[in-house]
């Protein structure tokens, strides 16, 4: 069966992808982090995902939700995707621990107003 492209499966996958990254940083140390090559994997592949996510989301719904940065948002991911060695482990650390938990309440109020 094929991936629902609809908003509310594109939310859903970027609140996966944030509760995901919040287990892996609530474990680790940035220290523990930047030593585990499997988990900084795993943080760059959720902040990809969410930055695709993100970009499959109708520009109306971006207009009503206005308080995310959806244009870093896809930024990132589009340096994950053609720049990535532009990016060190802080950065992503600081997207794991500060960003993406800034997102997940915004996501959250998007997924209620597509629900009502």
């Amino acid at each position: 069966m094929a991936a629902s492209k609809s908003p509310r499966a594109r939310l859903l996958h970027i609140c996966d992808e944030i509760e995901g990254v919040a287990a892996i940083a609530a474990e680790l140390s940035f220290e523990e982090y930047q030593a585990s090559y499997i988990h900084r994997r795993a943080i760059e592949r959720a902040a990809q995902i969410v930055s695709e996510a993100a970009k499959a989301l109708p520009n109306d719904l971006w207009a009503r939700h206005s308080d995310a940065p959806w244009s870093s948002i896809i930024g990132i991911g589009n340096i994950l995707r053609h720049e990535y060695q532009r990016l060190d482990d802080k950065q992503l650390w600081e997207i794991a621990t500060v960003h993406l938990p800034a997102l997940e309440p915004i996501v959250r109020r998007m997924l209620a107003e597509l629900e009502d």
